[in-house]
């Protein structure tokens, strides 16, 4: 475990780093109510995280702890969605706007949903289950190889690693991703009709999400161990050449 006097000096790092970040807390999980989805997630990922969330335009908001926020290691914190919801929560060691993200919609017991979606970006691995069974998501670390082009490292984290690589292939379709995120290629989205990493409607509105390598691992993704990360690996790219895809509907009819 990390002392105080670490743990200060991370979110004094991570407060240069993501200057959008306004406070930083301990989230506390969220009450759940009568006929609410909730959404647990551990960080197992060894370093705090950065979560924040937004709601499809129209749709009731997220319940949880105000945003961004602050997940420290090893912590679990919660989040309640309202019958109707569909939006998304971001994770990643930045609160930057193409983290790795856990997407659903809810319209009541038997009517949600639930996926991991990197078509955005990726910033860290993440596995969603229900009842013990893994719904979507791989737990594989894709900075294990370096982020190139097509794609592009858009900023690197407060630990002095990699923080978020953009997905280039995010404007297709039908892909084909790349070969930094073809190892999680059908168990979370990597191009937006990846649809292999959605296994539909959920009967349960419990689900539990965890964040790291050591979260269980899912039947879909690739078996193949990742190739050892290259001397070269690239720079850092200005600001103004960073891809900003928005791309709240990753061809999911649900998130329309």
């Amino acid at each position: 475990m990390r002392s105080t006097t670490q743990f200060s000096s991370f979110v004094a790092l991570l407060l240069v780093a993501t200057p959008s970040i306004a406070q930083i807390i301990t989230p506390a999980p969220v009450a759940k109510r009568d006929g609410d989805l909730t959404i647990a997630i551990t960080n197992s990922y060894g370093m705090p995280l950065s979560l924040s969330f937004d709601n499809n335009a129209g749709f009731p908001a997220l319940n949880g702890a105000p945003q961004p926020t602050l997940l420290p290691i090893d912590a679990v914190t919660s989040y309640a969605a309202p019958s109707g919801w569909a939006g998304r929560i971001n994770v990643g060691k930045t609160n930057h706007v193409d983290n790795s993200k856990i997407e659903g919609s809810f319209y009541g017991a038997g009517n949600g949903d639930i996926d991991i979606s990197y078509v955005d970006g990726y910033s860290v691995p993440i596995i969603c289950s229900v009842g013990g069974q893994v719904v979507s998501g791989c737990n594989k670390e894709l900075f294990d190889q370096p982020c190139n082009a097509p794609d592009n490292m858009s900023e690197m984290g407060p630990d002095g690693r990699p923080a978020v690589c953009s997905n280039g292939a995010r404007g297709s379709d039908w892909g084909p991703p790349s070969s930094f995120f073809a190892p999680c290629a059908g168990a979370a989205y990597t191009f937006p009709k990846d649809d292999g990493a959605n296994t539909g409607m959920i009967t349960s509105t419990d689900i539990s999400c965890c964040v790291g390598v050591l979260c269980p691992a899912s039947p879909k993704q690739h078996k193949r161990d990742l190739p050892s990360p290259k001397a070269n690996a690239p720079s850092l790219k200005p600001r103004s050449q960073m891809l900003h895809g928005r791309s709240g509907v990753h061809g999911h009819k649900r998130h329309a």
